[in-house]
């Protein structure tokens, strides 16, 4: 007896739907065609190779983005738990939390029994990845740094918890989008932007940071692109010396505080013109389709400038 093999749902309809036509003989080639292909693999983005036998029903997130992106491609119901501020959308606040970014209940989440296991490599870090695999878990590592590597995301992870179709659904959806905004700024004359995302200390995105591929996008520059950290501390004599028409304000909290700051220095032109904004960072600092929501707010502010 062949041994028994998983058959994706849409494989298992289309034989029964053909099986008349085709005869057992046909309907045997293809089980075993499905046997040799069920199994998964896939290369993470720190380029670790992960091998499923079938698709992932009991996933566990360590990160904001990841939660949502699993979400995104409609396996919210394969979630049995996260991190701290996996906020969005609504139904992941009732999922259990085991821990926060850098810091992780082990024992709590082998309790939930996981087939699959979401990090962030910037956000979690090595030694919980490595401690993570150490303990025999199926470990998919995320570390996307531009626009284009958020449907990479959404199609890996879609495949990998048997949801390929919504992935694409959603992938196509959001590069629709991407271009539309990218048509509309292609030409627009480039603005010297500064993006906070903290006041004291003052701290920023480089230029291999996502946040600075957005301000491509919208016909910016990021005027610390060449600061060698992906979220450097700087002073304000370094602001002052590279004077920005605007300053955006990416923080979660104390924004006015921030505003007031820069209102100190008069003879910076963004703050000479009031080219002061806030966005939602919510929306801009987190790695999945929704970041095309926050693309539009920071186009907009920096579009008035022109």
């Amino acid at each position: 007896m062949p041994p028994l093999v998983f058959i994706p749902k849409r494989v298992h309809r289309w034989l029964l739907f053909n099986m008349n036509s085709w005869g057992c003989l046909s309907v045997l080639l293809v089980l075993f065609s499905v046997s040799a292909s069920a199994e998964i693999v896939i290369k993470d983005d720190v380029g670790r190779e992960l091998v499923l036998s079938k698709p992932a029903q009991r996933v566990i997130s360590l990160a904001p983005h990841l939660t949502e992106v699993v979400y995104a491609v409609g396996g919210g119901d394969q979630m049995v738990a996260t991190v701290a501020w996996s906020d969005f959308p609504e139904e992941a606040k009732a999922l259990p939390i085991i821990g926060s970014n850098n810091k992780i209940n082990y024992e709590a989440l082998l309790s939930y029994n996981p087939d699959l296991v979401l990090v962030w490599h910037s956000g979690n870090g090595d030694g919980i990845v490595q401690r993570l695999v150490s303990l025999g878990l199926n470990v998919f590592v995320s570390e996307p740094r531009n626009l284009n590597n958020i449907p990479a995301t959404l199609h890996k992870i879609g495949h990998l918890i048997g949801r390929e179709m919504e992935a694409e659904t959603v992938a196509q959806q959001f590069q629709a989008s991407l271009e539309s905004i990218r048509q509309q700024y292609e030409n627009v004359r480039t603005v010297d932007v500064y993006y906070q995302i903290w006041q004291s200390p003052l701290i920023t995105f480089g230029g291999g940071h996502l946040v600075s591929d957005v301000l491509r996008l919208c016909g910016a520059d990021n005027v610390f692109s060449n600061a060698g950290p992906l979220v450097p501390r700087i002073g304000v004599e370094s602001v002052l010396a590279v004077d920005p028409e605007v300053i955006i304000i990416g923080q979660y909290t104390e924004v006015e505080a921030a505003f007031d700051g820069w209102r100190q220095w008069p003879q910076l032109r963004a703050v000479a013109q009031d080219h002061l904004y806030r966005v939602d960072p919510y929306l801009l600092h987190r790695h999945t389709p929704r970041i095309v929501q926050g693309a539009r707010q920071l186009c907009e502010a920096i579009d008035k400038v022109r």
